[in-house]
């Protein structure tokens, strides 16, 4: 043991976790003690995760093991499985004298919704459990790290979700009245591991298409996340498109405002919004994907004519759309600095 904290990953076939794991591999101060995965047990995890060999010599653990955690300071437990599992978990996590101490981090959306009746219609086959989702902060770091530093348990946040989030939440209190037209574009990767045929390659290459319009899981958490900041009288309309690619997220937003906000306030008002967001990144065009993809970053660009208002923004959905953040998240949690294990730059080219 040469770090002084430890992590447990739990659900660690995905995608998520081999992001994860990959990170975490180069982080200062925390070092993966356990990943777990029923399918997988007693294989090399860099049988499954192969792009981590030489790197991870760890084995796949049937279930969890929370005494490789005792051995450290501080201890995290990250769960990258698919949805309606988390709750067991945590209930099995807080039953323990150590899981009591232990920073529980939820990749799924489990806990992101507060208010039961928009849970219900989203994630209907996913019990409420009231008391056990107060105990989640929504883990958005530039909306607010104190309730993350003091938190147990964190919800992550989806990873459109994050990139419309950011891009809109330094103008949405600006915003009276109106729609707000949210066009997300995403890779495959996001779809998860496990063969589909909407992200099957023949289906997916050289295509372009939209999936779940107006009724996608993430709008409410925008809604949700951006709260008071909108009006009552703002619409949010959102749309993802599915691109032909592995990993990145593409959102653009559409407002129309009618506060007559000249260009240089509102990129005043961006700078000012993420002046200690070590992440975010402003860009003098539009931003490209290749230069988030592997990282934790977001890249913003505004742009305006008149009254209208356009925002783009690009991240990583495997970065800061899901393990870049969950380490973000730990991080804070831990004490440590924000960016520990993050810094490092895309590729470019890829």
């Amino acid at each position: 043991m040469d770090k002084p904290c430890g992590a447990l990953i739990i659900g660690g076939s995905g995608y998520g976790a081999g992001e994860l794991l990959r990170l975490l591999s180069m982080h200062p101060s925390i070092e993966v003690c356990g990943v777990v995965s029923r399918s997988h047990a007693g294989e090399l995890v860099s049988e499954v995760h192969t792009h981590l060999s030489g790197l991870v010599s760890l084995t796949f653990d049937e279930a969890p093991d929370l005494c490789k955690l005792a051995r450290y300071k501080r201890h995290a437990v990250i769960l990258a499985m698919p949805p309606g599992n988390a709750a067991s978990t945590v209930d099995s996590l807080l039953s323990n004298e150590i899981g009591q101490e232990t920073v529980v981090v939820d990749l799924s959306g489990d806990f992101r919704l507060r208010r039961e009746d928009i849970h219900n219609r989203h994630y209907g086959d996913i019990p409420f459990r009231m008391e056990l989702r107060q105990r989640f902060t929504y883990g958005l770091p530039e909306l607010g790290r104190d309730p993350i530093a003091t938190s147990h348990c964190i919800s992550n946040p989806g990873c459109l979700a994050t990139a419309a989030v950011l891009a809109l939440a330094p103008l949405a209190e600006r915003i009276d009245s109106g729609c707000v037209v949210i066009d997300g574009k995403t890779g495959t990767s996001g779809a998860g591991r496990e063969p589909q045929a909407a992200i099957h390659h023949p289906s997916r290459s050289c295509d372009f298409t939209a999936y779940k319009p107006l009724v996608h899981r993430h709008e409410p958490e925008i809604v949700q996340a951006l709260g008071d900041r909108f009006a009552d009288n703002v619409e949010v309309l959102f749309v993802p498109h599915l691109l032909p690619v592995s990993r990145g997220i593409f959102v653009t937003a559409y407002i129309a405002q009618s506060k007559g906000l000249s260009p240089e306030h509102i990129k005043e008002v961006y700078f000012d919004f993420y002046r200690t967001a070590p992440f975010v990144r402003f860009r003098s065009a539009p931003p490209r994907l290749t230069d988030v993809v592997g990282t934790n970053f977001c890249d913003i660009f505004v742009t305006t004519r008149g009254s209208q208002i356009v925002v783009m923004a690009t991240i990583d959905n495997l970065g800061k759309g899901m393990a870049g953040q969950a380490i973000q998240n730990v991080n804070l949690a831990f004490g440590l600095s924000e960016e520990a294990g993050l810094t490092a730059a895309a590729l470019g080219p890829t």
